[in-house]
């Protein structure tokens, strides 16, 4: 085999292995809403402080600002993967019926323990430098995604059970240096979403008169496709200074599947028939800034603020194909703010240190806020290194705890609205994130 032949080959390898790992993996529920921040371990070892002017060293931060493309120098591709340790621990929860239905208890499990789901988040990057000035590039990452699961005899069953929404997003973009100072990029997001939503209906009350006489549960499925696009700048007025600045479009999604019930008993079997079911779903779009600043050869420090319009999600409506099935929840999501601050330092030139604080803001208030999704500020503390391992291979790893302040649901049902039957509920959520990170950079 000639050493071209076998370039290429190691190349197409690196490709496809940076752009098709995120298919097989489950994502949980990690950043303010339903946002997934972890696409870059380099980056995670600052809490993601200067990714979007590329402070992280390489072609990961075109995630977050495809202009970074131009800090690319050849051939370059990169494979993370982050395990994810995520504790949201729901204990004593309480639950009654409307006041005008009695106002008992709803029976069930006040205390399903831990509601989420460990997993293994993964992200890959490929970026080809046509000259100097022009790059192109493909990545692969799953920006969106939850997971929450009760199990089905929680006592807050009428509001949701489970609750799973995956997204794979690939994106293939371009980056153009049109002098010194300024580069800039765009891409394209082409974006699978598909979801699976579950929960139980207190059908004893409702067509029995017989409230908690007999539940039945829920299970909708969808999946579609959607687009949108990615702008970015990188503007560097001196040399070791770069100012970031970039734009993530939301994707709309209309995802499209079925429904079906179980629990009924076999007279009543064909009163609610598996039928079409779909909801809209749009992802939030997604400005931000960063700043790198080179402090001398050894030492540098970066910035990132980040904004999300989580205004957006306004209700979470699934339409049936029987309409007097619709489902309704309220939202009402509030746009939030992420900031960071880090640091690296470059012990040799082969080893490099980082750390980074930041906090993210939560999207929405504790009368809005249901079981499917929640979620709370957070606090982040990130430790990470970078070491030269050849002149090829680079390898990173970052560790960080999220803190997560004590979280509560109080939602009342007084039978009027879209939500009428679910029930008031109570509960308290202790959380908290441990992500570890490993990536490796090959460059060509």
């Amino acid at each position: 085999m000639s050493p071209t032949t076998l370039k290429m080959r190691l190349l197409t390898a690196a490709a496809a292995i940076a752009v098709t790992a995120p298919i097989a993996t489950a994502s949980p529920v990690l950043a303010a809403g339903f946002a997934l921040k972890e696409q870059s371990v380099s980056g995670q070892g600052t809490a993601y402080a200067g990714v979007t002017a590329g402070g992280n060293g390489d072609a990961s931060s075109m995630f977050y600002n495809p202009a970074t493309m131009g800090l690319v120098t050849g051939i370059e591709a990169v494979q993370t993967a982050t395990g994810v340790i995520v504790k949201s621990k729901v204990d004593s929860a309480s639950a009654t019926r409307a006041r005008r239905l009695g106002g008992t208890a709803i029976s069930g499990n006040a205390s399903p323990g831990d509601i989420a789901q460990d997993a293994l988040v993964p992200a890959g990057y490929f970026v080809y430098s046509i000259d100097d000035d022009l790059k192109v590039g493909l990545s692969a990452n799953g920006p969106w995604g939850l997971v929450t699961d009760y199990g089905d005899n929680w006592i807050g069953r009428y509001h949701g059970i489970r609750s799973d929404l995956r997204t794979y997003n690939f994106a293939p973009s371009v980056s153009y240096r049109i002098n010194p100072m300024i580069t800039l990029g765009g891409g394209v997001q082409i974006q699978y979403a598909k979801a699976k939503l579950s929960q139980s209906s207190d059908f004893g009350a409702s067509r029995l008169g017989r409230p908690g006489s007999l539940d039945v549960k829920s299970d909708v499925t969808g999946d579609d496709w959607g687009w949108g696009f990615t702008l970015g700048a990188l503007i560097e007025p001196v040399k070791g200074t770069r100012v970031g600045l970039a734009y993530r479009s939301a994707v709309k999604h209309r995802l499209t599947g079925s429904i079906s019930f179980t629990g009924l008993p076999a007279p009543l079997a064909g009163a609610l028939p598996a039928q079409s079911a779909s909801a809209d779903l749009t992802t939030p779009d997604i400005a931000s800034i960063g700043l790198y600043h080179e402090v001398n050869d050894r030492w540098a420090v970066m910035a990132d603020v980040q904004w999300t319009n989580w205004s957006r999600f306004r209700e979470l409506r699934v339409n049936i194909a029987n309409p007097a099935l619709n489902s309704v929840t309220e939202e009402h999501w509030k746009d939030t703010w992420y900031y960071a601050l880090g640091t690296s330092y470059k012990v040799t030139d082969k080893l490099t240190l980082r750390a980074g604080v930041a906090f993210d803001k939560g999207s929405v208030d504790v009368e809005y806020r249901t079981p499917r999704i929640p979620e709370q500020n957070r606090y982040w503390l990130s430790a990470g290194a970078g070491y030269q391992v050849t002149d090829s291979l680079r390898v990173d790893a970052a560790y960080s705890h999220v803190f997560i302040p004590k979280t509560s649901i109080a939602l009342t049902d007084d039978l009027t609205g879209p939500e009428a039957g679910r029930g008031n509920l109570n509960a308290d959520y202790k959380s908290s994130i441990d992500l570890i990170g490993l990536q490796a950079k090959f460059t060509f």
